[in-house]
Order: structure tokens, then sequence, then C-alpha cells
């Protein structure tokens, strides 16, 4: 038996405050994304794996501490980056790039959905 999910779309208007919020979290996500990255592209056959969701959680704390730019923003919106990039890196070709088999933020699948296709957006 098949499910649909039913899905709304909503138009956001928000002021300048909200706007420079949001760009903020878009930042914080992206900066807690790329350290997680390179943390993975550091690991190589014999050495400790790399660091796993806690662990990642665990030192993403111990750095808000120290860092003041990271302190100020909400930690769910990086420990919900963390937790894509762990589902991206376990997902084993569905999250990758073809060319380097690392976790990228677009599925080419959600990409063939799009109306300029798959093929217009490696482009």
């Amino acid at each position: 038996m098949a499910r649909f999910v039913a899905m709304s779309r909503f138009r956001m208007y928000p002021t300048p405050a909200q706007e420079q919020q949001m760009l903020l979290h878009c930042a914080h996500a992206r900066y807690v994304w790329n350290l997680a990255a390179e943390q993975h592209a550091h690991w190589r056959p014999g050495r400790r794996s790399a660091p796993a969701f806690t662990e990642q959680c665990r030192r993403l704390t111990e750095a808000r501490q120290v860092n003041e730019w990271l302190a100020a923003g909400n930690a769910d919106v990086r420990q919900q980056a963390l937790k894509d990039f762990a589902a991206a890196s376990n997902a084993r070709g569905r999250f990758t790039s073809r060319a380097f088999n690392r976790a990228t933020f677009a599925c080419p699948a959600a990409l063939a959905s799009l109306p300029f296709g798959a093929r217009a957006a490696r482009r």
C-alpha cells in the first residue's frame, strides 16, 4: 500500500533582522558541515577512524565555549548539520559525488526532479 505525505509550501517575508539571523544560521551550518568534511577527509587507512556524530557534538560544545561567533547561534542548527553530514556519509552512493565519493549537499536524484534536470545541474 502506498503512503502519501501531504506537503504545504509557504512564502516567507522576513524582516531585515530575521533575514540576518537566518543567514547566520546558514553560515553556522555551512561551517560545521565543512569542519566535519575536513575531519573525514584526513582519514587514511591505518589511522583512527574519523569522529562519529556523538564525538563531533562533544567537540562542537567545547568549541562553542571558546569561540564567540560559534556560541552566538542556535545549537540545534549546528547539530542538525552534523546529523545531515552523518546521514550523507553513511548513505553510500545516494548523497555522494561520483568523482570523489564524498558527501555532498545535493542528491543527484533530487536534482533530476528539478525543472532544468540533472544534466544541466552538472554543468
